[in-house]
């Protein structure tokens, strides 16, 4: 695992795992909350994306190269001296968000599905960028890819069960990524906490699911 990350401080510790473990196994009872959300981020994060590859291709692949992402992509940000690119960045942030929510509130199946799309397209990026900072370029987009199929694939079967393996994932994520960052662990540590973790998380979720179906049927 990298060691040369900037420490994570106690206070971004603690509520990050709060944040985190309440994602991995709560998160179908924040359903109300968190799809906007859901929807807000990943509009925002792709639009962005797409501007920083239209303005600075060669910059944003190199910086994806980086041990260190986030840092890479923040100095990427403010790069060109000027005011101008991160004002186009942040209106690009802001309206993709904007526009994300609003097709997200639309009865049509067909931008139902492309907001699925997109919304897997950005938990990937996510999941990249995280597993970037702890492994290999070749093995960030290996995994990055392998939970991107699965992500639409249990997106476009069933939203329900996807919602609880989406929040599981992402909890379990964070946590462990919070966790070997804090204690400096090794890479290995993070998948197994990783895995371990979201398949409780999953499991955990898919057992609230079934047990809420099951009471509706017995009010029937």
């Amino acid at each position: 695992m990298n060691t040369d990350l900037p420490t994570l401080g106690a206070a971004t510790m603690f509520v990050g795992l709060a944040i985190g473990f309440f994602l991995c196994f709560y998160g179908t009872y924040a359903r109300k909350w968190l799809l906007p959300l859901r929807s807000v981020l990943s509009g925002a994060f792709i639009s962005l994306g797409l501007a920083l590859l239209v303005i600075n291709r060669q910059a944003l692949l190199v910086s994806l190269a980086q041990s260190d992402p986030f840092g890479a992509l923040e100095r990427l940000f403010w790069a060109n001296g000027t005011y101008i690119f991160p004002i186009i960045y942040l209106l690009s942030f802001s309206l993709g968000g904007l526009l994300l929510f609003y097709f997200s509130r639309k009865q049509n199946s067909n931008i139902g599905q492309l907001v699925k799309i997109l919304t897997g397209l950005s938990m990937a990026l996510v999941i990249f960028l995280l597993l970037r900072s702890l492994v290999s370029l070749p093995l960030s987009i290996l995994f990055a890819t392998i939970c991107l199929i699965f992500i639409l694939y249990a997106c476009l079967k069933g939203f329900d069960y996807y919602f609880a393996v989406e929040t599981s994932l992402a909890g379990g994520l964070l946590v462990s990524y919070l966790i070997t960052r804090f204690w400096y662990l090794s890479t290995w540590m993070f998948i197994f906490w990783s895995l371990i973790l979201t398949a409780l998380g999953i499991l955990t979720q898919i057992h609230s699911i079934q047990k809420g179906k099951e009471r509706i049927k017995n009010h029937e």
